[in-house]
């Protein structure tokens, strides 16, 4: 007991040497415990069988590119119905001995596509990708220079492969044709004619714009040849950027907005990784946002996973990529309010027509009707009517207001059409009314008509005397609840003419006249809109 220790403090001590030695740090070599389950695995990493399958089509479009055969055809052929529904993507490059095939078989992870930016592959595990869509792959294929036809089978999960003289199916020119076989049904359901081509024209639109090669999907007798689709609107002036990882290129189109667009971001060989660009946070923000761009940027030194859906966020490539795509964010997005601006406008003057040929038919059957926009107006300075204009003889709406033949003005006199009153600019104008008047007994000379509101406030619309037209504000939340419907906007802008024309013709009106007024109104507009 000559030590100040504790006992306990020395029990807990010991037991501290003792975990210490147990918890060293021990390497451990990993291994693959079942490897029929890590094949299994491997070719299961894709999101939609589509993306299986396009796994083929980059093997096919690959040895085009490795072989500089520029135009090169892909057939996708589908059996969907029978005993045994089928795929085949077939090529007609330079084919595999039966000592390549056998390499393939044994280089599952290790691709000799590795480094080369012209191609996709990578790991060569897209060969396994047979097992979300069947349960056989055969690979058949004849070499260039070799009269005989050899096929690569494998089977879902199993670790062996058989290579084998083919004769049933033997080609008759060198290339290669993907058997796949034993579909599931899921599969069958999601893998259409229409659907393949839907995703190839999306998915492929840089490699096929480029012309680097073509896809044909067969179904029985139809055929069809996947294109790109014409892109609509106005391409941005945007330069290619050369960095250290190769070139980065944006082909960006700014359109109307109304219909819900992307841009997509492709990657090496042509092939796209991401489908919208706003997918990614750092680019979930306007211009991107507005529906108004698309198009794609291309960038090859992307790296892509394993399941081609997205983009490995790098300490080299993607920084890059995501510095140059926002220093082009502010010309993207003056492009994209120009076109709006300018669309706007368009709309506008078309909606101005509408309305007026609709107004003129109203106003000449209100002629006909008891109410208040037939009386006398402006007797006091400042009243008036929202279709104003002085006629030749007009005058102040006092007594001595008189026809050229003395007469005074008849208000149940038939009026011409509205069209016929509209002055005619040059010396034949009417004289300018005296200094704070507005018009007064006359009916309207203009028809009403329409432009956005260059100072909108809280209210829908509001007139511009001065110039006689309706103002709107586009930014008014009924307004963009139906600028995508032009029947409804028509019916909208209409109506808010309506609302002005009634309030300024009848100033002195109690709220249920005006009530009274507006339906009126409304309901032969709306009559003459059908």
């Amino acid at each position: 007991m000559g030590s100040n220790t504790s006992p306990g403090l020395v029990v807990t001590t010991t037991h501290a040497s003792v975990m210490s030695r147990v918890m060293a740090p021990k390497k451990i070599r990993l291994r693959i415990g079942s490897v029929k389950k890590a094949v299994l695995v491997a070719g299961q990493t894709y999101q939609d069988p589509k993306d299986a399958l396009n796994e083929f089509v980059s093997n096919a479009a690959d040895e085009y590119t490795e072989t500089e055969r520029d135009g090169g055809r892909i057939r996708i052929i589908m059996r969907r119905r029978g005993k045994y529904p089928t795929i085949v993507v077939d090529d007609d490059g330079r084919g595999m001995s039966p000592e390549r095939l056998e390499e393939v078989a044994k280089n599952l992870f290790n691709s000799n596509k590795v480094g080369d930016e012209r191609t996709l592959g990578e790991k060569a595990i897209g060969m396994l990708a047979f097992q979300q869509l069947g349960a056989k792959l055969d690979i058949v294929s004849r070499r260039e220079g070799s009269a005989e036809t050899h096929v690569l089978k494998l089977a879902r999960g199993q670790v062996s492969a058989t290579i084998d003289r083919e004769k049933r199916r033997a080609r008759d020119r060198p290339g290669t044709s993907i058997y796949i076989g034993h579909l599931d049904k899921e599969v069958l359901r999601m893998i259409t004619q229409r659907k393949i081509v839907a995703y190839l024209r999306e998915r492929r639109a840089a490699a096929l714009s480029s012309g680097l090669y073509e896809i044909e999907v067969i179904e029985g007798s139809k055929r069809e040849l996947v294109t790109p689709e014409e892109p609509e609107g106005v391409k941005v002036p945007l330069r290619p950027h050369q960095t250290l990882w190769g070139l980065l290129e944006f082909s960006l189109y700014v359109a109307p907005p109304g219909v819900s667009r992307s841009v997509a971001v492709v990657g090496r060989a042509g092939t796209t990784i991401i489908d919208d660009l706003t997918e990614m946070e750092e680019f979930d923000h306007q211009p991107w946002t507005g529906d108004q761009v698309l198009g794609r940027v291309q960038f090859p030194a992307l790296k892509q996973s394993a399941g081609r859906r997205a983009i490995l966020r790098d300490d080299e490539a993607w920084p890059i990529f995501v510095e140059i795509v926002k220093s082009v964010e502010p010309l993207v997005a003056a492009m994209a309010e120009k076109v709006r601006v300018e669309l706007d406008r368009d709309m506008a003057d078309r909606m101005g027509d509408q309305i007026r040929k609709i107004f003129s038919r109203v106003l000449k059957e209100l002629d006909d009707l008891d109410n208040p926009m037939r009386t006398l107006m402006g007797d006091e300075v400042g009243e008036g009517g929202l279709l104003s204009g002085l006629g030749s003889g007009s005058g102040s709406g006092s007594d001595e207001d008189a026809s050229s033949d003395g007469s005074a003005n008849d208000l149940s006199e038939e009026s011409p059409s509205i069209d016929a009153l509209a002055p005619a600019p040059g010396p034949d104008q009417p004289p300018p009314l005296p200094e704070g008047a507005k018009p007064s007994g006359r009916r309207a000379k203009r028809l009403p008509t329409v432009a956005v509101d260059p100072s909108p406030g809280r209210d829908r619309s509001r007139f511009d005397a001065e110039a006689s037209v309706v103002l709107y504000n586009q930014d008014h939340p009924d307004f963009l609840m139906l600028k995508d419907d032009e029947s409804a906007m028509l019916d909208y802008l209409a109506t808010l003419v309506a609302k002005e024309y009634v309030l300024y013709n009848n100033p002195m009106a109690a709220a249920d006249e005006l009530a009274e007024e507006m339906v009126r109104m409304v309901v032969r507009v709306r009559r003459h809109m059908r």
